[in-house]
């Protein structure tokens, strides 16, 4: 059947076959409008994102094969993007900026200006600028009390120096300070060669630039906003600086420590690590060239 001579078949099939394929042509035609249609509407009517959404150059993520160094023009480049950026940030922070330092940013000349500059008469709250050391600074000073902590919330934070080491993160001395600032948009981080700073709507890096440019120009801006206040509470300024710097006067050495009844229990064991610790603080106080070091464990189990 359908082979030719056969009376009925040659006729019926040829003629079913060209429906059928003119069937699917029209089917391929309304997929083809359909797609060119859908394509129309997004094009019109979907939201699309402001142009200064769009990643900074520097910070978008790219596969190298060989390793590649910012020359001085780039470099340039770079770090006048991001003093006119944060010169921006700084004049329009409308809760005020609150610059806090690392240990490692302590040998830099800006830090030390900034800091000799600023004042401790008056409590920071509701200063245009407050200026602080970072807790892991903080923790290398010998002290007899702990120091008081200036309120970051609502205000531009600028961190200087290495903002991850692991003892910060174990004994979590930010305590959310950067997880907040990040997600509201309000964190800059200044590291060697590298800034991390809000540029359009997020947070995006910006490698190879000149750190003490960058810092010089925080500097100049935070200094334009008005006084700049020392955050650690009024008063305290000249003793946390001449333990940072340079000791003055030693105080008196501590009597011998003597450890009285066994330790039983762990209240009574942790106030004999208390009393070591005030005399081994109270010893360096004593003796600043005294080398004095603890070593204790910040892992999983033991912090």
């Amino acid at each position: 059947e359908g082979l030719p001579g056969h009376s009925g078949a040659a006729a019926s099939k040829p003629s079913g076959f060209k429906q059928r394929k003119e069937a699917i042509g029209e089917c391929r035609s309304s997929q083809v409008s359909l797609d060119r249609f859908a394509k129309d509407y997004v094009e019109d009517y979907a939201p699309s994102h402001p142009a200064n959404a769009k990643p900074f150059v520097g910070a978008q993520p790219k596969l190298l094969a060989q390793p590649e160094i910012a020359d001085s023009v780039e470099s340039a480049r770079k770090t006048m993007v991001v003093i006119k950026a944060l010169n921006r940030l700084i004049a329009g922070a409308p809760h005020g900026v609150h610059v806090v330092l690392a240990q490692d940013a302590g040998s830099s000349p800006i830090a030390k200006a900034l800091l000799d500059s600023s004042a401790d008469e008056d409590s920071p709250d509701g200063a245009p600028s407050i200026i602080s050391l970072s807790p892991d600074w903080m923790h290398t000073l010998p002290s007899l009390q702990a120091p008081e902590r200036p309120e970051t919330r609502g205000r531009l934070l600028i961190f200087v120096g290495t903002p991850g080491k692991y003892l910060s993160m174990c004994a979590r001395s930010a305590r959310g300070t950067f997880d907040d600032a990040h997600h509201e948009n309000r964190l800059v981080i200044l590291c060697r060669g590298v800034c991390m700073l809000p540029l359009g709507m997020q947070e995006q890096n910006v490698l190879g630039l000149d750190s003490d440019a960058v810092f010089g120009a925080i500097a100049l801006a935070v200094r334009a906003r008005g006084a700049v206040v020392w955050g650690h509470g009024p008063g305290t300024r000249a003793a946390v600086m001449q333990r940072a710097f340079g000791y003055v006067i030693p105080q008196p050495m501590p009597a011998p420590l003597a450890a009285d009844g066994e330790g039983g229990g762990a209240a009574t064991s942790f106030q004999h690590l208390v009393h070591y610790v005030e005399f081994l603080n109270r010893a360096k106080l004593a003796k600043p060239s005294l080398p004095v070091v603890n070593w204790y464990d910040t892992g999983l189990l033991v912090s």
